[in-house]
């Protein structure tokens, strides 16, 4: 067998990392050419890293200015001013980005699903007619349109069914999936680009990732399976903490009444770093000529034991498992000795070839063997990028974030400020005196003497004034104009749409400036709102498309409910499939802007109903929906509006069974005829306040 080579390997030779090699001699029986195949990949792995290591850097260096608000260097010195306006930033947009769980909808593609019917209407009532009289064309007209028809109710329902099942499978994650994905938009405001990880979790089958899991005793079953091994192959004595591990997981199973065990698709949220893209990559967000890209973990020997079955301990490479790589962490260097070591585990999609597989660096085989993977996407990939401030760049397909652009104006805000505070100090008052003029205990009055003390100095001789022996000494001007932060807001505005309103109280700024700056700003900003909701709807696309895929009847019903719809067969779903979308509706995430939008729906509503032809059920969800009223309570379908109702009930309470106090006989207006008091006057909107009253 080949020996591992590690000089291709840049983790092991660069400064960063102190990884060793682990057990080289090793009986781990592999093909020469199976060994050879993993060392290829390895070798892959690590240059695509090696070509990246710029972005990576990056990503480290605006995760340190967006927590502290400035570099290490700065922050080293803890007196150092400091005022970090990127975090106040970044939470701000993200709370503008994503403010609540989004919401899915199902909708029906357009397609040509009538042969014989030319769709007027009035072709079908004439068809109603001569099939009732006994005409066959008629009569295939008619059977075509009820098999439509029933068919779209079909899939109305299963619509409601995929709802109902994203509802389910995003709040069953282990870790909510809200406070994730907003982890995950504030990920790439800070890194430029973040990452949601589709799986499919089967029974009692372990994950690596730690977030990509349903809540169930997989971990635990598969803990003692672990143990149990070990135990059974003498590996540990009966007195050491491995086997008392086993035997208070057996007791806590035992104990357990009911042990639940789930299956379903899960979502993992990892690092910007842990993805490696294949460097052939042409485009970031839809991973355009990506052939592989791989997933990396830092697990330890007994973790991979768990996960893969596989005993890595002999032949594995070393790494801390501090992936920090932040010198304010080692403050405890001499407690790193005792932590335990990490291997690094890759998990790829090779989509050249269609397969899955994972390998560990340093280990000559496969953890898991090349096959089909789990879930099939036509994508192949189950990773989807959400990427911000996109731009071209030939030879770098990670882009810049908010924090990277805002940089320079974070540290000359910092260095403003600190200079100010320098200079305050500088220009403290003090006095000057000729040596050995004052002793020692008048220096001491002089300097810490309490309010309207009286002060003896032994200095001063008979008729001597203190100004002749003591004088103030000069000191430079504050220049405010040198110390300003002003410009900086008009960088920051500039660079990342955030002006001096949004980070705190404006200056002098005039309100018309202001309007205009923010406008720029919600600008800026729902170019990432489209961003954002491509992203979540590639996911939704996907999940629906892997629901339908393994999920069987029996799982739905239990979910959605016993009127749930689901195709029985896997040909019948994949014929469903390509008249369903399941997608995110737009702006569902992000907080509406609703003095903008409210102030919209007053102006057009009174043309909208006006028009013929409007649907009002699309208004009233959206007006519904602005007043943060649940849509679904409230609109109730054929139902007339209250106005009507209270008109229609008023009128039989009036009648009473009197005609002449009947309403429909008092005129065109009924009961409206009396002249209203309420007066639908204006109200005052954004950029259109109401009508002044004007001076005679």
């Amino acid at each position: 067998m080949d020996e591992y080579d590690y000089s291709d390997d840049p983790s092991t030779t660069s400064g960063e990392d102190s990884s060793q090699p682990v057990g080289l001699e090793t009986d781990v029986a592999v093909a020469p050419g199976r060994a050879k195949l993993v060392k290829r990949w390895l070798k892959d792995i690590n240059d695509s890293r090696k070509h990246h290591e710029a972005a990576f850097k990056r990503m480290k260096k605006c995760q340190q200015l967006a927590t502290f608000g400035a570099d290490e260097k700065w922050c080293a010195d803890e007196e150092r001013y400091t005022v970090p306006i990127l975090n106040r930033h970044i939470n701000q947009v993200v709370a503008n980005l994503y403010a609540k769980n989004p919401t899915a909808v199902v909708k029906r593609k357009r397609r040509l699903m009538f042969q014989i019917w030319d769709g007027r209407a009035e072709t079908l009532i004439l068809a109603l007619q001569n099939a009732a009289m006994g005409d066959i064309q008629s009569a295939m007209v008619v059977q075509e349109v009820e098999a439509v028809v029933q068919y779209k109710r079909m899939l109305d329902k299963l619509s409601k069914t995929l709802e109902l099942l994203w509802d389910y499978y995003t709040s069953e994650q282990a870790f909510d999936f809200k406070k994730q994905l907003k982890a995950l938009v504030r990920r790439t405001k800070v890194n430029g680009v973040g990452y949601i990880k589709m799986a499919y979790q089967r029974l009692l089958e372990p994950r690596p990732e730690i977030a990509a899991q349903i809540s169930d005793v997989t971990s635990q079953i598969t803990t003692i399976q672990c143990l149990m091994n070990e135990a059974n192959s003498g590996e540990f004595d009966s007195e050491s903490a491995r086997l008392e591990e086993l035997r208070l997981l057996l007791k806590t199973l035992e104990s357990e009444g009911q042990v639940i065990t789930r299956e379903g698709p899960v979502f993992d949220f990892p690092r910007s770093e842990e993805i490696i893209v294949d460097k052939r990559c042409r485009h970031l967000k839809t991973l355009a000529g990506a052939q592989w890209i791989a997933h990396e973990f830092e697990m330890t020997p007994e973790e991979i034991k768990e996960v893969y079955k596989v005993d890595v301990r002999k032949s594995y490479t070393k790494y801390s498992d501090d992936p920090s790589g932040s010198q304010m962490a080692f403050e405890f260097v001499e407690q790193q000795e005792t932590k335990p070591n990490c291997a690094r585990v890759y998990e790829v999609q090779d989509k050249k070839r269609g397969q899955v597989f994972t390998v560990c660096e340093g280990y000559p085989d496969f953890l898991k063997e090349p096959a089909a993977p789990d879930i099939k996407l036509e994508r192949f990939f189950t990773v989807f990028p959400l990427v911000f401030n996109e731009c071209e760049n030939e030879k770098e397909i990670y882009p810049p974030s908010d924090v990277w652009q805002a940089r320079h104006v974070q540290a000359e805000y910092n260095r403003s400020r600190e200079g100010l505070r320098e200079h305050r100090l500088a220009a403290r008052p003090y006095y000057v005196a000729s040596h050995g003029k004052l002793e020692e205990e008048d220096k001491k009055r002089l300097a810490g003497h309490a309010a309207h003390e009286i002060i003896e100095v032994n200095a001063l001789a008979q008729g001597e004034t203190i100004d002749k022996v003591l004088q103030a000494g000069p000191t430079a001007p504050i220049d405010p104009n040198l110390y300003e932060v002003e410009s900086l807001f008009v960088d920051m505005l500039r660079t990342v749409g955030a002006q001096e309103a949004n980070l705190g109280e404006p200056g002098d700024s005039t309100a018309t400036a202001s309007s205009i700056a923010e406008n720029s700003r919600l600008a800026s900003m729902s170019d990432n709102v489209d961003d954002l909701d491509d992203f979540l709807t590639d996911l939704a696309k996907a999940l629906g498309h892997v629901m339908l895929q393994e999920l069987d009847r029996e799982t739905v019903i239990e979910i959605a409910g016993p009127g749930a719809v689901w195709p029985t067969t896997p040909l019948s779903r994949e014929e469903v499939a390509k008249d369903l979308l399941l997608e995110i509706k737009a702006g569902s995430s992000g907080r509406p802007n609703q003095a903008v939008e409210l102030a919209n729906m007053e102006r057009g509503m009174p043309f909208l109903t006006m028009l013929p032809g409007v649907t009002p059920t699309p208004i009233a969800r959206k007006y519904l929906t602005l007043l943060d009223i649940d849509v679904e309570d409230a609109i109730t379908e054929g139902l007339p509006s209250i106005v009507a109702m209270n008109q229609m009930a008023g009128r039989s309470a009036q009648a009473g069974g009197d005609p002449q106090r009947d309403p429909n006989q008092q005129g065109g207006r009924g009961g409206q005829n009396t002249p209203s008091t309420q007066m639908d006057e204006p109200q005052p909107q954004p950029a259109f306040p109401a009508p002044q009253p004007q001076m005679a």
